[in-house]
Parts: C-alpha cells; sequence; structure tokens
C-alpha cells in the first residue's frame, strides 16, 4: 500500500527496507485509504475467536474439577488457552510489522489502549484480553466511538477487568438476600478515562455505578441479570434513566456525544500522533468533527491529518516499545510470512519489551500505557532500547553472514527526516553490525 516516508514513520511504524516510498509529505486522502483496505484480522489467523475462548474456559473449568477428583490424567485445554494467550502477544508485537496499513494498526492499539483492559487479573481474564482489541477496535476504527464503547461496555474482558461483574444493586434482589453492593470501578473510568474526563460529579459516578448492575459475565459471555440491577430511575448528568440493557446503551450513546468526550476523544487522539503537547486550536477542530459528526471517527482522522502539525517533517513524538519493536524489524526486513506460531524472533522479544516498560497486555494501570516522552525515556528504558537494537542487529548480521550495509538502512528508515550525523556515525562504525545498532538506537530512530 502507497505511502510516504513521512506517513509511514508518523502514522504508522516505519518504512521496510527494499520499499519504495511514496513521493511527498502527508495526503491525507491517501493516509485515510488505509482503513478501506483489506484487513487480515491478525497475521496470526488460527487464533481462537471470542466465543471459541468462552467455551475453552468453560470446558478448562469442567476439566480441573475431573483432574482434583482423579477423574482425568493430565489436563487438556487449559494448555491451549495458555497458547493462545502466546500467540496474542506474537500477534501483538508482528502484525505492525506484516501490515502495510500500518496508520490501522497504530489505531487499532491507540483505542484498545484508550479503552483498557488488561492481565492483572486472575480467573479467566488473561484468556480473553489478548483477543480485545480485535473484537472493541478493530471492527470499528471507520465507524462511530458511540459503537465502539457499547462493544468495550458488554465485552467480557472490561466486564471483568474492572469489577464489574461484581457490582449488584443493594436493593435489587440478591443485593438484598446477601447483603451485596454496588463497585464503582467501571462507572468511574467509563467517565474519567473513557469518555468524558471531566464535568461530571461523585454523584453522577454513583448513579452510573446503579444503572450498570446487572451487568456481568457467563459462560456464553456477557448477559444482563435483572435480579442484580438496581431498582428504580437513575439521574446522570441531569438525564434519567431506567434499568435494563437498553437503557445501558442510550446512557452510553449520551455520554458518548457530550462535548467533554469529544474533547477528551481529540486530545487523545492529538497526544498520541502530533505532539505530546498539541495546540488547543488542533484539538478544537477535532472536536469540532467530532460533534458535528455523531462521532464519527474518520471525520476525526480527517480533521487531525490536516493539521499543520501532521505535515511538519519535524518529529516529535518518541515511539512506545511496541512501535519502536516493530520499527526495528520493517527497518531490516525480518521476516514475518507464514507465521504459525513458531515464527523465529530475533531475541526474547518478551523479555525486551517488558525492561523497555511495556510488557504485552499488561499495562501499568486502567489508563493504560503512556502516551508522552515521560513515559517511555528513563535510564533504565532507553538501555533496553539499546540492547534491542543490538540484538536485532547481530541478528541481521548473522542472517545474512555479515552482508547487510548500515548506510543503505539507515537512509532507507529514516531519508531526509534523519540527522545526517545519525547516518554518517552508522557507516563510520568498526563492524556493519555495528553501524545496524547505531542506527536503530539512535534518537533519530526513536521518535516519529
Amino acid at each position: 500500500m502507497e505511502a510516504s516516508l513521512l506517513e509511514q514513520i508518523r502514522f504508522g511504524y516505519g518504512p521496510r527496507t527494499g520499499t519504495e516510498p511514496a513521493a511527498g509529505g502527508v495526503d491525507p486522502s491517501r493516509v485515510l485509504a488505509q482503513l478501506d483496505a483489506a484487513d487480515p484480522a491478525s497475521i496470526m489467523t488460527d487464533r481462537p475467536s471470542l466465543d471459541q475462548r468462552l467455551a475453552m474456559v468453560a470446558e478448562a473449568q469442567r476439566e480441573a474439577k475431573q483432574f482434583k477428583a482423579g477423574q482425568i490424567a493430565e489436563l487438556t485445554v487449559l494448555p491451549r488457552l495458555k497458547q493462545a494467550t502466546r500467540d496474542d502477544a506474537t500477534a501483538w508485537i508482528l502484525t505492525p510489522v506484516a501490515s502495510e496499513a500500518g496508520f490501522r494498526e497504530r489505531l487499532v492499539n491507540f483505542w484498545a489502549n484508550r479503552l483498557t483492559v488488561g492481565l492483572r487479573r486472575l480467573g479467566s481474564l488473561p484468556y480473553l484480553s489478548g483477543g480485545y482489541p480485535d473484537d472493541v477496535a478493530r471492527p470499528y476504527l471507520n465507524g462511530r466511538f458511540s459503537d465502539m464503547l457499547r462493544a468495550s461496555a458488554w465485552h467480557p474482558a472490561m466486564l471483568l477487568y474492572l469489577d464489574q461483574a461484581k457490582s449488584v444493586g443493594p436493593d435489587s434482589r440478591i443485593g438484598r438476600k446477601k447483603d451485596s453492593g454496588l463497585n464503582e470501578n467501571y462507572a468511574r473510568e467509563l467517565l474519567e478515562l473513557h469518555t468524558m474526563g471531566s464535568g461530571y460529579s461523585q454523584a453522577d459516578v454513583t448513579e452510573t455505578a446503579r444503572l450498570l448492575t446487572g451487568m456481568s459475565v457467563g459462560p456464553a459471555g456477557s448477559t444482563f441479570e435483572p435480579a442484580r440491577a438496581e431498582p428504580g430511575r437513575k439521574t446522570i448528568l441531569g438525564q434519567t434513566y431506567g434499568e435494563g440493557p437498553e437503557e445501558i446503551d442510550r446512557f452510553l450513546n449520551d455520554i458518548a456525544l457530550r462535548p467533554e468526550t469529544a474533547q477528551s476523544v481529540s486530545l487523545a487522539l492529538a497526544r498520541s500522533f502530533l505532539a505530546d503537547q498539541p495546540s488547543e486550536a488542533t484539538v478544537a477542530r477535532m472536536a469540532a468533527a467530532y460533534l458535528e459528526s455523531g462521532s464519527e471517527l474518520r471525520s476525526v482522522y480527517a480533521a487531525m491529518l490536516a493539521d499543520p502539525a501532521a505535515t511538519s517533517n519535524e518529529l516529535v513524538k518518541i515511539r512506545s516499545p511496541q512501535e519502536f519493536v516493530a520499527a526495528t524489524l520493517r527497518a531490516v526486513d525480518w521476516p514475518v510470512e507464514g507465521l504459525d506460531g513458531k515464527v523465529r524472533l530475533p531475541g526474547k522479544v518478551n523479555q525486551a519489551l517488558a525492561a523497555m516498560g511495556q510488557p504485552p497486555f499488561r499495562p501499568r494501570g486502567p489508563d493504560g500505557w503512556p502516551d508522552t516522552a515521560a513515559g517511555w525515556v528513563s535510564a533504565p528504558m532507553l538501555a533496553a532500547r539499546i540492547d534491542w537494537a543490538e540484538t536485532v542487529a547481530q541478528a541481521v548480521s548473522r542472517a545474512t553472514k555479515d552482508r547487510a550495509e548500515p548506510v543503505p538502512l539507515a537512509r532507507s528508515a529514516l531519508g531526509d527526516l534523519g540527522n545526517p550525523d545519525t547516518i554518517r556515525a552508522a557507516g563510520q562504525a568498526e563492524q556493519r553490525w555495528e553501524g545496524i545498532a547505531v542506527l536503530l538506537g539512535s534518537p533519530d530512530f526513536m521518535r516519529r
């Protein structure tokens, strides 16, 4: 898929060596066209779907009881679930390497991070989280945020991650019998992190938690249990709601269309793609597009891509560890075709990502991964990036019998956007692999 060098670096995962970039700078229509291209959900096409994962979890639980009772000699389903989580991590790392629609893959990761779930809890959550980006973000990239928000709210991983499945209305049938109560975790993060960010009160959080009672997770996935739902009317942000799934969906649609949500979403997108501190004018134009279109995301992307900050040749953002790893593998044209779960990587990539601060599917909290440089540039994290650059460079040297030339790689990866001193330093290294390591570990290469 055609993309200029600047488009590939700023809005994708960098160029792949051996491919010729399109001419020019940033063409918004060309970048947006990536959203319309054929989209293999993942290079790991045999990963289980959500329904399959839920069935496997249920079967694993049954099998565990049989094993404990001595009725079977070994567990067969749990190892398959664990393999699925390993495949999820591999796909998260390598799908951006394989894809030529880098903007689309960046958006998948942006939205999955905005509506974060992670592996910090036990139970079935670890086996459901890895497919969450493909379930919640990928299908709605080109649609409305309100639809993506509903998909996230009703996903079993979200209901488990933020304890919504444990929340019980105090005056519900179950609440009166078991003396159970509200859990406000999801209600709070829904308003603070997923949508508005500001403009609501603690009373709104509590009323939202009352409204969301009844949302739960069963063997077949998300469900609504009327016996757990808090009865009566709920008033949130001046609007009144009843109870049940339809009222929950109406509420989700209402908060998705609020001006505070338009501002919060637009700021997060601009901060992720353009600058750690985007201009107020940039965010205002994006928020206006959001509201005018009824949360149609393509119009927001278009406003972002037309902004002067999008077309500047100055690279001011720091790549996240996942972006950095993918960019290094693209820069050296690491082979990722025909993946079967046993792909050879240059090193222990999961451990490397953890050392850089981004272990797969383990964000630091419900606010997701950092989106500014301050979250990625501690001395140990930068040292881990240098170590990874050397690991990749040495692997390329072995694979090519030390025939890979650092200067052509540097020119392909950076073009006119890099500092000439970086290309010069790569060419002056004593050994070729050291020159490649200089390129991949340079400040120029870490920026986008």
